[in-house]
């Protein structure tokens, strides 16, 4: 029996949206130019106890309502790191928690984030949607109002679960096989042990302690993580004249170029060469490979500020250090750069002026939120003028280091 029919809400939210459902598919679920509402339908008891508890990862059965459609019986936990709360938690929404074969809209889980960690609301949803502009692997995000029983629990970012459903959405079919069987993880921060890809021996237990496997969990940890200790101990031996041919097929390269030129520009302090170590991404093994590509995640700290070095801590990381070294690579890095001060030259600033005006009126009525409108408002005025200053600076920057002809506005 699920929770809206133990309230007694079923039949009648049953009888009020049969008629107004229609096909609707996932990327409706994310579609960014949009302001999407959901509901959560669950206990109040429960909903209590999760805010108390916000630190632990106690689920609780609840249904999701979401444009006519429901999804009965689905798991709801806290989650995040610097940003639970338990004023405004941040939820994992696992649909298939309580029944295995349970999808909605083809997804097996999202995450609402509470947004709690940045004053504009809108630096997560604006990097994604610009790396997916760069051809970088990517979750779909959008924002969503999020009511609880009833209750305006406040504005939250939605987003895509990287899980094998998106692994399958990203990298797509060689005939009928869907590849997204490979060996996906989640890179584990530990905030004691900043980690910046040095060799830590042959052992495996200090790679699985960093990369929390989602995908063939039962596979052996030779099999999981022995090719994770051989990639690390080529990146750290390999010198640079054999450093393409030896570590290229083990590791995407020009991807891995392309992300952290991407996440320079925007000004990520806390992403792969942030300033405590690496953090916040996945790491996927392609299926039937040995190659790795990095996938794009939490980007809520980035567009710091319009001076960001283009090369901040370049050479603190050994795989950033070593595959700079590498002529070609550092071409392509500076490269990336231009290119993206190119595509957000027409097109970040109105993505941002698009989303601030979207999620306005959210935002304004959001009394969950650890931050006031003018906080708000301070952070959207210092959002709005990032571009047209970050362009300039990436520009005149790397004309400098390479050499060329400096643009219009250099100092």
């Amino acid at each position: 029996m699920t929770i809206l029919r133990r309230a007694g809400f079923g039949v009648l939210l049953v009888l009020i949206f049969t008629g107004r459902a229609a096909a609707q598919s996932s990327d409706d679920f994310f579609n960014p130019n949009a302001i999407q509402r959901i509901e959560l339908w669950l206990n109040d008891q429960d909903w209590a106890k999760l805010k108390a508890a916000f630190q632990e990862n106690t689920y609780y059965p609840a249904d999701v309502v979401w444009n006519g459609q429901t999804a009965p019986n689905v798991g709801i936990r806290s989650r995040g790191l610097g940003s639970r709360s338990g004023t405004k938690p941040g939820l994992r929404v696992d649909i298939d928690r309580y029944s295995d074969k349970q999808t909605f809209l083809g997804l097996k889980s999202f995450v609402l984030d509470n947004l709690t960690q940045d004053h504009s609301g809108i630096k997560e949803t604006v990097a994604m949607r610009f790396f997916a502009r760069l051809g970088i692997p990517v979750p779909r995000e959008t924002h969503t109002q999020l009511f609880v029983n009833g209750r305006y629990e406040g504005l939250y970012g939605l987003v895509e679960s990287v899980d094998k459903t998106m692994m399958g959405r990203v990298f797509g079919s060689i005939g009928d096989n869907v590849l997204n069987d490979g060996f996906l993880f989640e890179y584990n921060y530990i905030q004691e042990n900043a980690w910046r890809f040095e060799y830590q021996g042959s052992g495996l237990d200090v790679y699985k302690a960093r990369f929390d496997i989602k995908t063939n969990e039962t596979k052996s940890d030779t099999t999981i993580w022995g090719p994770i200790e051989e990639l690390v101990r080529l990146v750290n031996n390999t010198p640079a004249a054999s450093f393409e041919q030896t570590v290229g097929p083990k590791l995407d390269l020009p991807g891995f170029v392309r992300y952290i030129a991407a996440q320079n520009f925007i000004a990520q302090d806390d992403g792969f060469n942030g300033y405590d170590g690496m953090n916040n991404f996945y790491f996927y093994r392609l299926e039937d490979s040995t190659s790795h590509v990095f996938i794009a995640w939490d980007e809520d700290n980035a567009f710091l500020s319009p001076q960001f070095l283009f090369n901040t801590r370049l050479g603190d990381n050994v795989l950033t250090r070593k595959t700079l070294e590498v002529p070609a690579f550092q071409a392509q890095y500076y490269n990336v750069l231009l290119e993206a001060a190119t595509s957000a030259s027409d097109w970040l600033q109105q993505e941002m002026q698009r989303q601030f005006a979207m999620i306005a009126n959210a935002m304004e009525s959001d009394t969950k939120k650890p931050y006031s409108n003018s906080d708000h408002a301070t952070a959207r005025d210092a959002m709005l003028a990032f571009p047209a200053a970050r362009i300039t600076v990436v520009r005149c920057d790397v004309a400098k280091q390479t050499g060329t002809t400096l643009p219009a506005g250099c100092q």
